[in-house]
């Protein structure tokens, strides 16, 4: 039998443990450890080039992170994100970014609109004509955009406290987007939210990204209904 492909790349012998942490967690990020996936001590010690020890030692911080699930009684896993876990999620975006939406829309720093302004405009140069993109590439847009909405908000603490979710809200982005015409409507609906507020209407700015957050929160529950 044929191994499977790496798909994690070796690591250097400075503190291995934190960046086999660093590794598992982008990885866990962006599916390519999906939820369910078994945790292979063997296998990662071979991809990643180090001991067990280093291993371990991150996946004892994964599983106190509420990342991964473990016990004595069988291989560890990737948690698989609940309903419950689907309905907090949204509703802290939702409360962090109409904040963050808000103060852009209020401070109207022209450097940071212009940054909103280009990523949205390559995004819909991408999609003109009809065509379509890779999720991947999607979700790496989706999150710049939002990124540069809490970065242009200029309040360092509520960006800590968002990125404290960023790794499951990253996850959740490929339920969110997948399926026909979602990931064109994000775009739409961005557009009206970064118009919004280069004009300085934080209510419309705020009203926007609250309907942004919850139909991709609709989406991904809708997903429970038929699973």
């Amino acid at each position: 039998m044929k191994p499977a492909p790496a798909f994690l790349e070796p690591v250097l012998s400075r503190r291995l443990g934190e960046q086999v942490y660093v590794r598992l967690i982008e990885a866990i990020a962006t599916n390519r450890l999906a939820e369910g996936s078994k945790i292979q001590e063997d296998e990662l010690a071979a991809q990643l080039g180090v001991s067990k020890t280093p291993i371990r030692e991150a996946l004892r911080r994964l599983e106190a992170e509420g990342f991964i699930v473990a016990d004595s009684h069988r291989t560890p896993e990737v948690r698989r994100l609940l309903r419950s876990d689907v309905v907090e999620l949204y509703d802290l975006r939702e409360y962090l970014e109409r904040l963050a939406i808000r103060k852009v829309a209020e401070r109207h720093d022209a450097s940071m609109l212009r940054a909103l302004e280009l990523l949205q405009a390559q995004a819909e140069k991408k999609f003109s004509g009809g065509r379509s993109i890779a999720i991947e590439e999607s979700v790496v847009y989706n999150q710049q955009f939002h990124g540069l909405v809490l970065d242009g908000a200029g309040n360092t603490r509520l960006r800590r406290m968002h990125d404290l979710i960023s790794v499951d809200v990253r996850r959740l982005a490929y339920r969110s987007l997948r399926g026909t015409g979602k990931q064109r409507t994000a775009v739409e609906q961005h557009r009206g939210i970064l118009e919004a507020a280069k004009t300085g209407d934080t209510d419309a700015a705020e009203t926007l990204i609250i309907q942004h957050i919850r139909r991709g929160r609709d989406d991904v529950l809708a997903q429970f209904e038929t699973t």
